[in-house]
């Protein structure tokens, strides 16, 4: 048998931050233009939304530049990145 090559996984350190935002869009016909933007995660073709990633560092520009498009009705920013997820225990 032959081993198996070892794979580099990049450390947490080194992976660019992400932040998720959803773009309500008047027609589906367009949701394939978003791609320009952002990475396309999900299309709910039903309730006409697109969940998008971009890089957290120049993610206030990709925003604007959607938000601005005619077919899109709004922009939700995900909150995730700016909320603490360590809990500390109740203190008795």
């Amino acid at each position: 048998m032959e081993e198996a090559e070892a794979v580099d996984v990049p450390s947490k350190s080194s992976m660019k931050e992400r932040i998720g935002f959803v773009v309500y869009v008047k027609s589906m016909k367009q949701v394939k233009a978003l791609r320009r933007y952002a990475s396309l995660y999900f299309v709910s073709r039903r309730e006409k939304y697109a969940f998008l990633y971009t890089d957290l560092e120049n993610h206030e520009d990709v925003l604007n530049q959607v938000r601005e498009l005619p077919f899109v009705e709004s922009v939700v920013r995900s909150e995730r990145p700016f909320i603490a997820e360590t809990y500390e225990p109740k203190s008795k």
